[in-house]
């Protein structure tokens, strides 16, 4: 899937005795959603989170309340400054064929106040993919598999080693000498003495 950008534009209003909104001293629109996968899309749902400080000219005007713009009732305002925030519902369908987890982020916002003392607040959001890092973090893995296979398999490869060297030289202890072969068998417990049977010395 290529990125995918679109652009949304909001009216807001203020109270009447606070002025015209003269000047966007700063303004931050973030996204927050949850992805939810459709027959045909994907969909995003949520909210744009929008914040800004204003400036007004502090002259009381007779309310006009525009029918396209929203009015923010809730405005922290000192010495012709103000500040609010504001939550705009986010709802957009992308293709199902994008293949792994998308994110979606404000890449632009910009504010202006308007000619009946309004402000308009403009931003950009871009769309795409994030399976580019998910796969780089995957590769280190892979290569630490290969490196604990290897090391295994020259642990084993020790030990059958080691293992084969004391069969045999336990096959020629026993073929060398059966009886003290079974003498160094017998448990802990079973004392060896030495006797004589038929003038034959045995141990």
């Amino acid at each position: 899937m290529e990125p995918t950008q679109w652009t949304l534009t909001e009216t807001f209003q203020f109270p009447a005795e606070y002025g015209k909104v003269v000047s966007a001293q700063e303004v931050k629109v973030t996204a927050g959603y949850t992805e939810h996968p459709t027959e045909d899309a994907v969909r995003l749902s949520g909210i744009y989170h929008v914040a800004a400080n204003v400036g007004f000219d502090g002259e009381g005007q007779e309310a006009a309340l525009d029918s396209d713009a929203i009015l923010i009732d809730d405005v922290d305002v000192q010495d012709k400054s103000g500040y609010f925030e504001y939550a705009v519902p986010l709802l957009v369908d992308l293709p199902t064929s994008a293949d792994g987890q998308l994110t979606a982020t404000v890449i632009d916002a910009s504010a202006s106040g308007t000619d009946d003392g309004a402000l308009t607040v403009m931003w950009t959001v871009e769309a795409k993919l994030a399976e580019v890092e998910a796969v780089a973090k995957k590769e280190p893995v892979v290569d630490e598999l290969v490196e604990t296979e290897t090391t295994t398999a020259a642990v084993t490869a020790d030990l059958d080693s080691s293992n084969s060297s004391q069969v045999e030289t336990a096959i020629g202890y026993v073929e060398d000498n059966e009886m003290l072969a079974f003498i160094n068998d017998l448990e802990d417990d079973v004392t060896v003495t030495s006797f004589r049977l038929n003038d034959v010395f045995v141990e």
